[in-house]
């Protein structure tokens, strides 16, 4: 997959919305950016889901020592909905 690596705008402007989908019937994962789907690197096989133990986390990786790769960064709010949304649920997301 490829990745897009948007530059921090320092505190200033609007930042931007990041959206993750895991499609369990098409056993893939998209993710948007600003409501945008790239074509290329914009979806991944994900056949291997795992049952979850916990909450869901954000911010940080599981390494082989554990958990790191802590996120750099601010987020202003977290959303998650059921179901798998459409292209067009997904531009429309606050």
């Amino acid at each position: 997959m490829l990745s897009r690596i948007e530059q921090p705008d320092g505190g200033f402007g609007v930042g931007h919305r990041v959206t993750v989908v895991h499609d369990a019937s098409a056993n893939e994962v998209s993710f948007y950016l600003d409501g945008v789907k790239y074509a290329e690197g914009g979806t991944a096989a994900f056949d291997a889901p795992w049952k979850s133990t916990g909450g869901l986390q954000l911010g940080r990786a599981r390494t082989a020592e554990g958990w790191g790769e802590q996120l750099k960064g601010v987020v202003d709010s977290v959303y998650a909905y059921e179901g798998v949304l459409s292209e067009t649920e997904i531009r429309q997301l606050p």
